[in-house]
């Protein structure tokens, strides 16, 4: 047996099938269904918002503005955007994580309410984690 520190594409996607097969066993399903939107100008991508719905919630993974779009509300629409979608799949809730440099105040504009921290990070960084009922 050997542990593989670059494993292959194919040998790291089995990970997440070993983890489904062994849910279904004990009863547990998982329906992945991505939320993935972009703002495009002049055929450039300036924002775009990627999320994932499961187990009933809306998982954001990733919400980016581009320096020169931020304060133009393309963050709150996108967010909006996700939630809407994931309100249409049945999501009891969304949550997200932020670093304490990524603005983790934009969230609790937006409603969401902090349930975690986590400190130590380099720089004197934080992660915060977010959830909002939807």
């Amino acid at each position: 047996m050997e542990f593989l520190t670059e494993p292959s594409e194919e040998q790291a996607a089995e990970i997440g099938r070993g983890l489904d097969a062994h849910n279904v066993e004990v009863g547990v399903t998982r329906s992945v269904v991505p939320v993935t939107g972009v703002y495009v100008d002049a055929g450039v991508v300036v924002a775009g918002i990627e999320a994932i719905v499961y187990w009933g919630k809306l998982h954001i993974r990733t919400l980016w503005v581009h320096e020169d779009y931020r304060s133009m509300g393309l963050g709150g629409r996108m967010m909006a955007g996700a939630e809407e979608r994931g309100r249409e799949l049945d999501c009891r809730s969304a949550v997200v994580n932020t670093m304490s440099f990524q603005a983790p105040e934009f969230y609790v504009r937006l409603g969401y309410r902090q349930f975690g921290l986590s400190e130590g990070y380099a720089g004197e960084a934080k992660r915060h984690y977010f959830e909002k009922e939807l």
